[in-house]
């Protein structure tokens, strides 16, 4: 949320999407219709969700569904690092040049939580880096899901907003009526 809030100030709108499959892990505990809902009590924004599971195919989709909107990809530093750092099942030379188009066509907006990871020289010009605060970098869904497991204070890294819900569905591991 946090980051979405540092994007607005170089963006009209944020569009969060969400694929309906990873393509390296897969939603545990908490299903996909779950987490769209937290994200429209924690925002104001828009959601949706994509076929693609890559970052690039995820934002293909939503150009051709908004052909008139600048799409760029918001992602937190892992995400940035694990769009560059992919394999794509590409040899090295193809896969900088997929990376290269892609990049050209879609700006990536970060925010930095460890700020250790640099991207290749290459990616570089093509990776916007938000302000977002110190005390927001160690802030993610997985520190929240394990917090709760572990029983520590969790609530400061949710809005207030989801609060009872985050409660309700990772303090059971998700496993709620009718999911």
């Amino acid at each position: 949320v946090r980051l979405a809030e540092e994007a607005r100030r170089v963006r009209d709108e944020v569009l969060w999407v969400m694929p309906e499959r990873f393509p390296h892990k897969r939603y545990e505990g908490v299903a996909l219709p779950q987490r769209l809902r937290l994200v429209l009590e924690a925002t104001q924004d828009a959601v949706g969700v994509s076929e693609g599971q890559l970052f690039f195919e995820i934002a293909e989709e939503v150009e051709k569904a908004l052909p008139n909107v600048e799409v760029s990809l918001l992602l937190g530093e892992d995400g940035a690092q694990r769009l560059v750092e992919w394999d794509y099942g590409l040899s090295a030379t193809e896969r900088e040049a997929y990376l290269k188009g892609n990049l050209e066509r879609y700006r990536v907006l970060s925010a930095a939580r460890t700020g250790q990871w640099q991207p290749p020289e290459w990616a570089a010009p093509h990776i916007g880096w938000l302000g977002t605060p110190a005390e927001a970098w160690g802030v993610s869904s997985t520190r929240v899901r394990e917090s709760l497991e572990r029983g520590e204070d969790w609530e400061r890294l949710v809005p207030e907003t989801i609060r009872e819900r985050v409660r309700e569905l990772y303090g059971s591991r998700g496993k709620v009526s009718g999911q």
